[in-house]
């Protein structure tokens, strides 16, 4: 959540009530609401050998929501996505590198942040691939940032974190046991539920799960009540300072990953805010708030929002799924979202978390 928001308030108020309100037919809601955009066309997808490297294209799903990921019988969309693969020098068939997948923030990729952690990482040694889940489904730079969150969700980021999984276990260069997966507010919040195994049996069940989780300050307002995680650990890089991540509910969430399988640990950056990759400078961004919500998932894969039940469409028709996602914004806007918190530039705390980056794919990839 990295760009300021001119446009989502109004959008996703409107939406929501446009949506709940019965006596409105379904026809005259679905001709007051945006539409979704149209998709790239990109070229087939990118067939692996040792050579593959750069720009890349896969085949994911387009699930719209946790409830096509939790449940085997959803039904999801297939659909074509573009990374970019960068490997280090040291690669080699006979001596295969580790990897992490880079999931990016709801800004969209950054050349401060998911590209230059793309380098600095294939300097160290180390495999990244960071994926544009955005670009995939037709968001583009003129896209508002209030459409940006709606159109794409960060089930949508797994979904893309799962598939890149698959894919880079055809590589001859990536040692297939260790690849790891990070993310960066909202894929922060995508590389936590990445953890769910109900996710990882419906999406990659055959090539080994993630070996590392990595979260950059991923708010914590919901919960996919998972009961077993993949076993991988899990870290957290949080900052004091950022209003988006309710600390205390994230220390809950955490606690609940140790008690369903995983290693958890958290480093709280004292003084940090939000986003500490960023070029910007520091300052406060009047932007939605998510963190006073709480968003539960119901075994059925429905949300609890504040205790009041949403229902999530079985149809994985992608206009249906964006309807609905505006209803739910539209509702957490009414009831429990607050206005901004600080982020920017942060740079002492950027090099503290690139050193515990570092330590934590030493140790466990």
């Amino acid at each position: 959540m990295f760009k300021l928001i001119t446009n989502l308030p109004r959008l996703v108020l409107f939406a929501g009530v446009l949506l709940a309100n019965s006596s409105l037919h379904a026809q005259q809601a679905a001709k007051a609401l945006p539409s979704l955009p149209p998709l790239p066309e990109y070229p087939a997808v990118t067939q692996i050998d040792a050579n593959t490297s750069g720009e890349i294209y896969f085949q994911s799903t387009n699930p719209g929501d946790y409830k096509q990921l939790v449940l085997a019988d959803q039904p999801s969309p297939d659909i074509t996505v573009k990374a970019l693969l960068t490997l280090p020098n040291n690669a080699t068939a006979e001596h295969p590198v580790s990897a992490m997948v880079i999931l990016h923030g709801s800004g969209g990729i950054l050349p401060s942040r998911e590209l230059d952690y793309a380098k600095w990482l294939a300097g160290q040694g180390v495999a990244t691939m960071v994926i544009d889940t955005y670009a995939a489904r037709g968001v583009t730079e003129q896209t508002p940032y209030g459409l940006r969150v709606a159109i794409v969700s960060d089930a949508d980021e797994v979904a893309d974190a799962y598939a890149a999984l698959k894919l880079l276990n055809q590589h001859p260069l990536i040692n297939h046991n260790k690849i790891g997966v990070m993310g960066f507010s909202y894929g922060g919040m995508a590389t936590r539920a990445a953890l769910d195994k109900r996710i990882y049996q419906n999406l990659a069940n055959g090539v080994a799960p993630f070996a590392l989780h990595v979260d950059f300050y991923g708010p914590c307002h919901f919960s996919l009540q998972s009961e077993h995680t993949t076993g991988a650990p899990y870290f957290s890089f949080r900052g004091a300072e950022d209003a988006s991540n309710d600390l205390a509910r994230c220390a809950k969430v955490e606690q609940h990953i140790r008690q369903t399988g995983s290693t958890a640990g958290s480093h709280i950056f004292a003084n940090a805010g939000h986003g500490w990759e960023m070029t910007t400078e520091r300052k406060f961004v009047a932007t939605l708030n998510p963190a006073p919500c709480e968003q539960l998932l119901t075994p059925e894969g429905n949300w609890q929002l504040n205790g009041k039940l949403i229902e999530m469409p079985d149809n994985s028709d992608a206009t249906i799924q964006f309807q609905t996602r505006l209803q739910l914004l539209g509702q957490m806007k009414q009831s429990c979202m607050s206005e901004g918190y600080i982020m920017g530039k942060d740079n002492v705390t950027h090099v503290q978390s690139n050193k515990m980056l570092f330590e934590l794919i030493q140790r466990y990839l």
